[in-house]
């Protein structure tokens, strides 16, 4: 919009960076969490799925106050929260106090998500800001790199605790950052009235076809992502026995290629258009199901990680596309847009994520099977989006 001018890059990067290495990077701590608070798998595992579930009321919620209270406030005090939410973590004494501060850090962590997209799309316009979104997800990529090393060092040399204690520093300083230097980009004639609500605002958006397409194009691309985080641990190293190091090295590969695909958003985005993006975006990961399927038997690290790195690919080159797309279907509720469509990502994910930490102890198959519905759904929300008038 003329007159708006976006607040620091770099801030905004940092805390986009927060929302993945808070999900993935303490997944390799969960074989240490099992033996530590001798519980099994399937209940270690809700580190990840609590954790989306948090986020999935979170997005709701705090996406739908960011439109009627504005960005800023509620950055603010989202970032405060994460970081008590990770200290929390840190000092928990039973697993059911880990799951119940995991749930309190998923809440606040969700504006990671939402808000930082959401400001540059008050600032640009449809097309600019999704590249916009490429190029800073490509800069966001950094930290989520090394995260999963990262944790799986901390955890095989000194202490899980020490993960989410660092997460709660890390959230005191953005919030610090934040005070200083972010500035309120929603105008004030862009703020909903307050007597729209929350489910008000919901169920407009829900009533519309564009809507619902774009959003389970972006449910099923991020499911086959939330699948592998909720898989890809119990097959390295249980089943396959390697060590959480291992796990977290391999693991770049991810970031690699969702970097790639972030590099080829911000490069194309603007010239090809939103819709040629959202469907040579898919290519990608198709084919990474596929191959996820013909590499099942491969004990070899890359026989899960090759496959994954054309799906993260993938993601890299429809989200930025997705992201700008579901947040153009109502101009006046660009916050909402971005929170309901996460919320329902993440409602997506936590079935899957549940599902797999039940089934995975009967065969390492059933992690393709999931990514495979995952694969069906985004084939189903690109099948909608391509009947649906072409986009302005």
């Amino acid at each position: 919009m003329p007159g708006l001018v976006l607040p620091p890059l770099w801030l905004l990067v940092g805390i986009a960076a927060v929302g993945p290495v808070v999900m993935n990077g303490v997944l390799p701590a969960n074989t240490a969490i099992m033996s530590e608070f001798s519980t099994r798998y399937g209940i270690a595992q809700l580190v990840l799925t609590v954790f989306l579930l948090a986020t999935l009321f979170g997005q709701v919620i705090l996406g739908a106050a960011a439109d009627r209270l504005g960005r800023r406030p509620i950055m603010l005090w989202s970032l405060a929260g994460f970081s008590l939410g990770g200290f929390l973590c840190a000092l928990a004494p039973q697993i059911e106090w880990l799951l119940l501060a995991r749930f309190i850090q998923g809440f606040f962590a969700s504006v990671c998500v939402i808000l930082p997209r959401t400001m540059v799309r008050d600032v640009y316009g449809r097309e600019k800001s999704a590249s916009i979104i490429g190029y800073m997800t490509v800069a966001m990529m950094v930290a989520p790199l090394f995260g999963p090393a990262i944790g799986g060092w901390v955890t095989d040399n000194l202490n899980w605790r020490w993960l989410y204690a660092g997460l709660g520093f890390v959230g005191s300083m953005l919030c610090i950052g934040c005070w200083f230097r972010l500035h309120e980009t929603l105008t004030a004639d862009s703020k909903l009235d307050n007597g729209t609500s929350m489910l008000m605002s919901s169920k407009a958006l829900l009533l519309l076809r564009p809507f619902n397409a774009t959003a389970m194009m972006m449910s099923g691309t991020v499911g086959l992502y939330y699948a592998f985080l909720a898989g890809a641990p119990y097959v390295m190293m249980e089943s396959r026995g390697f060590s959480a190091s291992i796990y977290g090295s391999w693991f770049a590969m991810v970031a690699i290629g969702y970097l790639t695909g972030n590099l080829i958003a911000g490069r194309f985005s603007t010239s090809f258009g939103i819709d040629r993006m959202i469907y040579l975006g898919a290519v990608p990961g198709l084919l990474g199901v596929v191959l996820m399927w013909l590499l099942i038997g491969v004990t070899h690290p890359l026989g899960l990680f090759g496959p994954m790195l054309l799906i993260a690919m993938s993601n890299g080159m429809s989200l930025p596309n997705l992201f700008s797309a579901v947040m153009s279907v109502r101009p006046d509720l660009i916050s909402s847009s971005s929170g309901l469509s996460g919320a329902l990502q993440v409602a997506f994910g936590v079935v899957l994520t549940y599902v797999l930490g039940l089934l995975l102890p009967f065969g390492d198959y059933w992690l393709c099977i999931v990514m495979t519905v995952s694969a069906l759904l985004w084939l189903a929300g690109l099948a909608m989006w391509k009947a649906l008038p072409k986009a302005g």
